[in-house]
């Protein structure tokens, strides 16, 4: 039988557990290298670092291979973040790879109620593979194009509401299920995920509002004022996410990214529909805006979602998650590539300041669902090695 350990959380004691399954924790954010680990039966703990070098028993680990500039900024990125790289990531095959299955699964949105929320040991391991969203996104993407054929054929003005509802939510509501999809436990119903991307974009717009009350000098093309404005929306629509951050059901950082995303989609819908009302090119703003927005508001909240999240964990809500330094650090990111986005960098070539901007951001949402979806494996390890333990200890002596 494999030894079995035990490892310190705060004031706690848990276990006991596989080495494997704390390597697997580790891997996934949940311990660090820090923890103090000791194994059953005996009671001098050791750092989980030194205890995983020690008993993997590998030789001395040979130089890291060469890597090219976009590796290297890539890993400093990462480093800086504190999230994994992506090298491994098969980025290629999540956007795309649902393209390929024909027709779309109606039955992933029957999830997320008591009755339809699976067990963690049926819940799938490895990348999910997305499909719905695409054909999403292509449906809204004709309707869009119908309504627009009604206001330049037919000249009635009457299409116009809906040309900029649809306009304004069709990519980030497509981002939203594309989170919906990712989200493995399928521990949230798309009732929630409405919910929060109407009533918490909305809520984030209003909280902005009071926000720019009291830090005045907000704007955007140059980086201070632009950067007060990332400071004043990425707070707003991080105070939004607490309508449902109290609920110990979500535990996930998966359902943190959703959520976020969800409350990000809804702040970008509102504010692009806004826009393009007192827009008088109206279809160049909605355009504009929905092939960017997959890379703005979306994002930036899904980011401190899943750092809100990670950072509770299974424990109540405390207003001390707020200064959480996870949280701290993943609002700062969000707040720079948020002022970044609004500064005019390059007023000569915007296109290309917001591509840059566009793969740094998925570039740190992929490494967080990296590290999210490591975190369910690594309770579902967990749970099995406790497995054996609670079948014992419920059977009669």
């Amino acid at each position: 039988m494999a030894d079995m350990w035990f490892y310190g959380d705060g004031t706690e004691r848990k276990g006991p557990v596989d080495l494997a399954t704390l390597g697997r924790l580790r891997d996934a954010g949940t311990l660090a290298s820090a923890t103090p680990v000791w194994r059953e039966g005996r009671q001098t703990s050791m750092p989980l670092g030194e205890v995983l070098d020690l008993l993997a028993g590998a030789p001395a680990a040979a130089p890291p291979p060469q890597r090219g500039l976009l590796g290297s900024l890539g890993g400093k990125l990462s480093e800086m973040a504190g999230v994994p790289e992506i090298g491994d990531v098969p980025v290629g095959h999540v956007l795309t790879g649902g393209l390929s299955v024909a027709g779309a699964n109606e039955d992933i949105f029957a999830v997320g109620t008591a009755a339809t929320t699976p067990p963690l040991s049926e819940v799938p391991a490895g990348w999910p593979r997305p499909r719905v969203w695409w054909r999403i996104l292509l449906g809204a993407i004709l309707t869009y194009l119908l309504l627009r054929v009604g206001i330049t054929e037919f000249h009635n003005p009457n299409f116009l509401p809906g040309l900029i509802v649809i306009g304004s939510f069709v990519v980030p509501m497509s981002v939203v299920v594309f989170f919906f999809e990712m989200n493995t436990p399928a521990n949230v119903s798309i009732y929630q995920v409405g919910k929060m991307m109407l009533l918490g974009g909305a809520a984030g717009l209003l909280i902005t509002m009071l926000l720019a009350e009291v830090i005045p000098g907000s704007g955007s093309s140059k980086l201070l004022p632009a950067l007060l404005t990332g400071v004043i929306e990425e707070s707003a629509k991080a105070l939004a996410l607490l309508l449902v951050l109290r609920e110990l059901r979500w535990r996930w950082q998966l359902n943190g990214l959703l959520f976020g995303a969800a409350v990000g989609a809804g702040f970008a819908g509102f504010e692009s529909a806004g826009y393009a009302w007192q827009s008088e090119g109206v279809f160049g703003s909605i355009l504009w805006r929905g092939l960017l927005s997959p890379g703005g508001h979306v994002i930036w909240t899904a980011m401190i979602g899943a750092a809100l999240w990670q950072a509770r964990g299974s424990k109540p809500f405390s207003w001390e998650l707020l200064r959480h330094p996870l949280v701290v650090r993943r609002w700062v990111f969000a707040v720079v590539l948020h002022g970044l986005w609004d500064t005019a960098l390059l007023p000569k070539a915007p296109l290309l300041q917001y591509a840059g901007l566009f793969v740094i951001g998925w570039y740190l949402t992929f490494a967080i669902l990296k590290q999210a979806l490591a975190e369910v494996g690594a309770a579902q390890a967990a749970a099995l090695a406790a497995a054996p333990a609670t079948m014992l200890a419920g059977q009669p002596a």
